[in-house]
């Protein structure tokens, strides 16, 4: 995935800098992890999300989503199609 994703794209309105700092903090944090690695790290980051009391509306889950399939490779695009698509009772198992 490219490094400059963020500089890039254009918030929705509603999307507030402890959000859009989140973002950056979150992208950052994932750059170098492998596809084994990815989960638990979007676990850890939905856990902060609840300290920090982030919430994000499904609109903006969805432009999040869409701002990295379209800046990530084929297969960066698969696995986020992957993850995107567990069901709650699928992430219990990988615990």
């Amino acid at each position: 995935m490219r490094d400059d994703i963020l500089e890039h794209i254009s918030y929705p309105e509603t999307m507030d800098e402890k959000k859009k700092d989140f973002l950056t903090t979150a992208f950052h944090g994932s750059r170098n992890l492998q596809q084994k690695d990815l989960l638990p790290y979007l676990t850890q980051l939905i856990k902060e999300t609840k300290v920090k009391n982030i919430k994000f509306t499904n609109s903006e889950i969805q432009f999040i989503i869409n701002a990295i399939k379209n800046n990530a490779t084929p297969d960066e695009r698969s696995a986020i199609d992957k993850i995107t698509n567990l069901k709650p009772e699928d992430v219990a198992k990988s615990k």
